[in-house]
């Protein structure tokens, strides 16, 4: 196994022996040996990084080698906060080869003084699969939906390949848009604000304490992961992590903000003036505990709760991901295909174009002539979030669908003025038809009229959505659907069967699996479902009974529950009182089962399903996650009240507690394994 090789430190040796000779770098074995006896900074998965090197000996250039010994050199000799940083960049990069090879090496597989490094290696990827690269869109897309119904398995090959394509380079564009966003909002200020306030120490460990404590803000207020992971237990973090901006004027702001600085260090940005230095306050040694706490975990437990003295640095970080930024440049850097993994990009949206625009029958020949201006100079942002929409990349709600949209209809014919012809011609199919029917929305926007589709593409066109505007298209499947729950709540509430109740989440489960990306189905149908008189009647009468029920279908109602007070019901503020109502009706039911561990269990997993289906679809998680903080503090508190009682508690509460959920909600809910009170009461010896 070549795991169990990496193991071997004889072999490590080798392949450090190895990787010197590729990058021709002068350091690169006390550099990669420094790197090795470290670790990850706490010395262990060592084995990660000999896999990870070899990764680059196979798929990388000796210069990219080069480039890696060098970045690894400036922090494995350095602190432990650095030397983790020494070992992500590693493992990143080796993954990134992997995913997007620059080159096969093969000589480096037969040659005879590295054939003892790599006669445990499988060959990872073939030459061909190194040409292409790319993995298959897994995601349902407008576009993907209208390729499902072409009729040739050549262009329908041809059209999901180029979407596949757009998809992966659109993931690696982020995850650098992301890095220089975290570099402008925080690090270099961060650099620049100190520098000014003449403490060079913490000017110099922003990059290596200070940017845990920033990361951890990034994690804790928007969940959101970077390509850089922080080390949340980190004490100095102090050191270069401070209320920076409170020092700093909006002039200053308005500089790191600017486009033309994206991403630059500030040494880099000449319009930075002294005079932006409007307070030394922040710039002394300790002055960072005061804004941070212990370290970078107390940072990120603050910001989760949204602490107002982070909502600037929030709102900086935000502004680099709103549309007029993000998509301007996101696609301006991918079609420039500046980059060796942005090669192939226009050509692949050039593709998609070409459906994209029969669809909906536009004029302009290339896919740049639509976005841009006469002069091709000025992009038309709403446009290009449309299209990147059509490809399943940008939001409905950030591209004007309803706008853009309206107009769609039958591409004109050759040298006509008018095409009358057009209403027997199908415009998904592009064949002349006598079945094309108008497709029914739900709550049509605008003029939909040539939002239509012949008897054949609608046998073959599964979802119950416009391909055209993504609008609930059959709205009496939707009506069965809700009906069909509730029959199933109502009749398995008479029953009582615990296992029943919990089977009416996983329909719903479903349901918002089918509909996450239109979020406007879920809360549509979370209305209805609680307008029906007799739903309504079933939970007043639970909550007027303190029914055992309610407990076993509660994740339905804890979901229907934070969507009210999200805001996203229309419903009366009656209706919004009963929710609370069911919902502190299920805590209180738990102290009839306080002997009972499969139901404190069964509840915590419930109060985990729904805030992973919207997690995982982008939907807004605030008040799903104050739940799952609720549910998992009460279970606790009866555990530990009834420990001593009913010692089997310990053992029967994992039991009914799906382990893929708690892990997820262990990092993103709690902030971490130590910070888990749940997983520090059940999973702990």
């Amino acid at each position: 196994d070549l795991m169990d090789k990496c193991k071997d430190w004889n072999f490590s040796a080798e392949v450090i022996e190895v990787f010197g000779t590729q990058s021709k770098h002068s350091d690169s074995k006390r550099t990669l040996t420094r790197l090795l006896q470290v670790g990850d900074s706490k010395g262990r998965n060592r084995h990660i990084i000999v896999a990870s090197l070899m990764l680059m000996l196979l798929y990388e250039s000796a210069d990219g080698c080069w480039a890696v010994v060098e970045r690894v050199r400036e922090r494995v000799f350095r602190c432990e906060s650095a030397q983790k940083q020494a070992y992500v960049l590693v493992v990143q990069h080796g993954a990134h080869v992997y995913e997007f090879p620059s080159e096969v090496n093969k000589e480096y597989i037969s040659s005879k003084k590295l054939k003892g490094a790599f006669q445990h290696v499988p060959h990872l990827i073939s030459e061909d699969a190194a040409a292409e690269g790319v993995p298959a869109c897994q995601n349902q897309t407008p576009a993907s939906q209208l390729i499902a119904l072409e009729s040739s398995a050549s262009k329908k090959a041809s059209y999901e390949k180029a979407l596949a394509k757009v998809h992966f380079m659109v993931e690696d564009y982020l995850d650098s848009h992301k890095e220089n966003a975290f570099k402008s909002a925080f690090q270099e200020p961060a650099r620049y604000y100190f520098h000014l306030c003449g403490n060079n120490h913490h000017r110099d460990h922003v990059n290596v304490h200070g940017l845990n404590g920033f990361l951890c803000l990034v994690r804790g207020w928007f969940g959101c992961q970077l390509p850089i992971i922080p080390m949340v237990d980190d004490e100095d973090t102090f050191k270069g992590c401070a209320d920076i901006w409170s020092g700093l004027s909006e002039n200053a702001w308005a500089v790191f903000c600017d486009p033309m600085n994206f991403g630059k260090d500030f040494e880099g940005i000449k319009e930075l003036k002294p005079s932006m230095l409007t307070s030394r306050e922040h710039g002394h040694y300790g002055a960072g505990h005061a804004f941070i706490g212990r370290n970078a975990g107390d940072m990120e437990r603050s910001a989760r709760k949204k602490d107002p003295k982070y909502l600037q640095y929030a709102d900086k970080f935000a502004f680099f991901f709103t549309k007029d930024f993000l998509v301007k440049r996101m696609f301006e850097v991918l079609n420039a295909e500046g980059k060796p993994e942005y090669v192939g990009f226009k050509g692949a949206c050039s593709e998609l174009y070409a459906l994209f625009k029969h669809i909906y029958g536009l004029s302009e020949d290339t896919l740049l002539e639509y976005l841009y201006d006469e002069y091709i100079m000025n992009i038309d942002i709403d446009k290009a979030a449309f299209f990147l929409w059509w490809c399943g990349i940008c939001n409905e709600s950030h591209a004007n669908v309803a706008k853009f949209s309206c107009a769609a209809g039958m591409p004109k014919s050759e040298g006509s003025e008018s095409d009358n012809s057009s209403d027997n011609i199908c415009p998904i199919c592009f064949e002349e038809k006598d079945n094309i029917q108008l497709i029914p929305h739900w709550e049509a926007k605008g003029d939909v009229s040539g939002h239509r589709m012949c008897a054949d593409c609608t046998k073959q066109y599964t979802k119950n959505e416009c391909p055209f505007c993504n609008e609930v298209s059959i709205k009496e499947s939707l009506l069965g659907v809700i009906k069909s729950l509730i029959q199933d709540v109502k009749s398995k509430s008479a029953g009582g069967d615990p296992n029943d109740l919990a089977a009416v989440l996983e329909s719903w489960q479903f349901f918002e699996m089918e509909y996450g990306h239109n979020p406007k189905v879920i809360y549509r149908v979370g209305a209805l479902i609680l307008q029906d008189k007799d739903f309504k009647n079933l939970l007043v009468d639970g909550v007027n009974t303190r029914a055992a029920w309610m407990r076993d279908a509660a994740g339905i109602f804890f979901r229907l529950y934070s969507l009210s007070v999200e805001g996203n019901l229309d419903v009366t503020p009656d209706e919004k009182i009963l929710l609370q109502k069911c919902f502190e009706t299920i805590k209180e039911s738990m102290s009839s089962v306080e002997s009972h561990g499969h139901h404190y269990g069964a509840l915590y997993s419930q109060s985990m399903v729904p805030y992973i289906c919207a997690l995982q679809s982008g939907q807004s998680t605030a008040h799903l996650e104050v739940i799952v903080r609720e549910v998992g503090e009460l279970i606790v508190r009866y555990y530990e009240k009834n420990r001593r009682t009913w010692p089997q508690l310990k053992r029967d509460v994992p039991e009914r507690i799906v382990s893929e959920y708690m892990d997820i909600v262990t990092v993103n809910v709690w902030g971490g394994k130590d910070h888990d009170p749940v997983r520090k009461a059940f999973y702990r010896n």
